[in-house]
């Protein structure tokens, strides 16, 4: 079993099994493992980058057209000024801050869940996307068994070779 397969399924987040009798999708799954597989060197780095307090390292994950926020496109010169600002909210989500309150028995920031939460897994799963093809949009989540995890998800597409943070850390509900 491979190491992403076997992170999913730590998680319960096993890919669907066909029905009995159907053909597998072994092309699909083959692809969105290697997918789950960079998407998880990603996130192996992007939680050395956080550990470290390096906030150009998301910023230089943001597209220069920005992030998806519900109908409407965050600015990336705003995203940055906001990652780099302690007051703000996505600040604190991920690295600690004022701007940001926990519900019960979730971590502070991503910060904190890596410096105290124990068995901290990278989890990668597939949203429908149409933009994504018949993969998905791959979602990196950092998980622990103690603590939950603070903000949502965060979902990447592949543009040209490399992955770019697409979707929004503000909150866009």
């Amino acid at each position: 079993m491979s190491l992403v397969a076997a992170v999913l399924l730590a998680a319960g987040l096993a890919a669907a099994r066909p029905a009995e009798g159907a053909r597998p999708a072994e092309g699909l799954e083959k692809r969105r493992e290697a997918i789950a597989h960079e998407i998880g060197a990603l996130g192996t780095r992007l939680r050395r980058e956080i550990e470290k307090q390096e906030v150009s390292a998301l910023v230089a994950l943001v597209p220069q057209d920005g992030l998806r926020c519900g109908d409407r496109v965050v600015p990336r010169d705003r995203v940055a000024r906001d990652l780099r600002n302690e007051g703000s909210f996505i600040h604190s989500v991920v690295f600690g801050g004022p701007a940001y309150r926990p519900p019960p028995r979730t971590a502070a920031s991503l910060a904190e869940l890596f410096r105290t939460g124990r068995e901290v897994a990278l989890v990668v799963s597939f949203q429908p996307d149409p933009r994504a093809g018949p993969e998905g949009r791959p979602c990196l989540e950092f998980r622990s068994k103690d603590l939950a995890t603070p903000g949502a998800p965060l979902c990447f597409e592949r543009r040209g070779q490399a992955w770019w943070l697409v979707d929004s850390l503000y909150p866009c509900g």
